[in-house]
């Protein structure tokens, strides 16, 4: 079996080996159908079994890995998971956006313009790291602004995957600062009142995302491919 790349530093919880494991198999570095051994995966990480155990059942819930007795597989991502993850987020997103044009708390509008300043500032340093952690932040904002709490309940349950997928994009060679501009503008459209415009900048914007990961997706693939061919 494949180790992922990440390691625990510290004895973690559950939560954050699943972090590392999603990220891992997002990002290609197991097969679908790949066993998950829980002794190695604990070995691997620095934990005991139990935070690995913890681990797959969150995972399990996301569908990313499944029981296939005598234990887990790795379901995985392939183009139409990525498919169906980004055209989830149009949806769950468009309604938060139509929402917080209309949001009668429109102080949440600051928090929202601090997350694309802080974009801004990471597009300047060139900090793909920084810049992932305020585009994660804009997007969940928003959902919160629009004070729909079923819809950021759905948000919260499916964020964990969303944004593991657009941390990976944002590593394929994107242009920063374009991005932030995106986002500035689609800011804009929010405060400008303008939900049919706002909307459509946002769609734009998880197509040009969804392209992305299909791409990683694809380079994840011929590598592993590449690998075990030179086994």
């Amino acid at each position: 079996m494949r180790k992922p790349a990440t390691t625990i530093q510290r004895e973690g919880l559950g939560s954050q080996v699943a972090a590392a494991l999603r990220e891992a198999i997002a990002g290609g570095e197991f097969l679908r159908g790949e066993r998950l051994i829980e002794v190695d995966l604990a070995e691997h990480f620095g934990v005991s079994r139990g935070p690995v155990r913890d681990a797959i059942r969150i995972l399990q819930v996301e569908g990313l890995v499944e029981s296939h007795p005598p234990g887990m597989v790795v379901t995985g991502i392939d183009e139409e998971a990525i498919n169906e993850i980004y055209s989830l987020r149009g949806a769950i997103e468009g309604l938060a956006v139509r929402l917080a044009v209309t949001a009668p708390l429109r102080q949440g509008y600051e928090a929202i313009t601090s997350h694309v300043e802080a974009m801004e500032r990471a597009a300047a340093a060139n900090d793909p790291a920084s810049f992932a952690r305020a585009d994660v932040a804009f997007h969940n904002q928003i959902c919160l602004v629009s004070g729909h709490r079923r819809l950021a309940d759905v948000w919260q349950r499916y964020e964990p995957i969303m944004m593991t997928l657009l941390r990976l994009t944002i590593s394929l060679d994107q242009d920063l600062g374009s991005s932030a501009a995106k986002h500035r503008a689609l800011l804009e459209l929010i405060k400008g009142n303008d939900a049919g415009a706002a909307e459509s900048e946002l769609a734009g914007h998880l197509e040009g995302s969804r392209a992305r990961m299909v791409k990683v997706w694809e380079r994840a693939l011929q590598r592993r491919r590449q690998q075990i061919a030179q086994q």
